[in-house]
């Protein structure tokens, strides 16, 4: 078997039939047909389920299509290793980013480490902690930068920061005057939490839950800015991480939550056995020694 096939295996499995396959490459659908049958061939096994309607990879389909994609992202990266080994500082990163972390201070970190590898792109996408370890986990993704700690069995790390969660309102809040409230004490208020995508609302909960209640969610987004507008309508309370807090304008109070579990650590995390390009490294290192 060769590159191409295993391109055309993988472009079946990821478009869901050889239809659609055929459609994607611009390549006549028996070529395809014929390539997947040579692998199958070659392997003696099927690579199929072909009694089922729906197109359904065996179990030594499903082992061959992620090694597939791990012989392909090696391949299609070593053009750009090549450079990297003359010197020639090129490449693409692909990162997802927590939608509750400073972006500032990244894009901040990103301009620096651009005008030293002016030559390297990128791709940002901004989503929750549960999204991003989807996307790499599928290969979507090189690198994310989510909240820790995750699953050791699929994902390396390295950590970035840690810092406490604050409760924010509106200073006009009845809360606002103080200093420090227990966990329990917001037993009654209106919550304003990001949506089930974010490990911020796992830990949330779980620590309304060990207070005694369960907090009434008012609404649930997945931007962070949005919060601010909900906030300054005096439509409930909120719990951020400090380096959010911070952005905030004078409308808002924030104040400690006296719950020892009202902390979070956001780091870098890739998938185990992923192939990382030269200029990946290169950034995870850049970044790791700047936030």
């Amino acid at each position: 078997m060769d590159i191409k096939q295993m391109s055309y295996f993988v472009e079946v499995v990821n478009e869901g039939g050889m239809t659609n396959a055929s459609k994607s490459l611009y390549i006549a659908q028996p070529t395809i047909s014929k390539a997947v049958k040579d692998i199958e061939k070659e392997l003696g096994m099927p690579l199929f389920d072909r009694s089922k309607r729906e197109l359904k990879l065996t179990d030594a389909g499903q082992v061959f299509y992620q090694k597939c994609k791990e012989i392909l992202a090696l391949y299609n990266n070593l053009p750009v290793e090549i450079n990297s080994l003359l010197g020639l500082e090129t490449g693409h990163i692909s990162i997802g980013l927590s939608a509750v972390m400073n972006m500032n201070k990244f894009i901040q970190i990103l301009g620096e480490f651009h005008k030293l590898y002016p030559n390297i792109t990128y791709n940002l996408v901004e989503n929750g902690g549960k999204m991003i370890e989807s996307q790499l986990a599928n290969d979507e993704i090189d690198i994310g930068i989510t909240t820790l700690p995750v699953d050791g069995t699929i994902f390396n790390s390295i950590p970035l920061y840690q810092e406490d969660l604050k409760l924010v309102l509106n200073k006009e809040h009845h809360l606002a005057h103080r200093k420090t409230v227990e966990m329990k004490e917001l037993a009654n208020e209106d919550f304003i939490l990001f949506n089930e995508d974010f490990y911020l609302n796992d830990k949330i909960r779980e620590a309304a839950k060990n207070a005694g209640f369960i907090p009434k969610t008012i609404s649930k987004i997945s931007q962070w800015n949005f919060i601010e507008n909900l906030l300054n309508a005096h439509l409930g309370v909120s719990i951020l991480p400090d380096n959010i807090v911070r952005m905030l304008d004078s409308n808002f109070k924030h104040i400690n939550i006296n719950d020892s579990a009202m902390k979070w650590e956001l780091g870098v995390i890739w998938k185990k056995e992923k192939y990382l390009s030269h200029a990946t490294r290169q950034w995870i290192d850049f970044m790791s020694q700047r936030l």
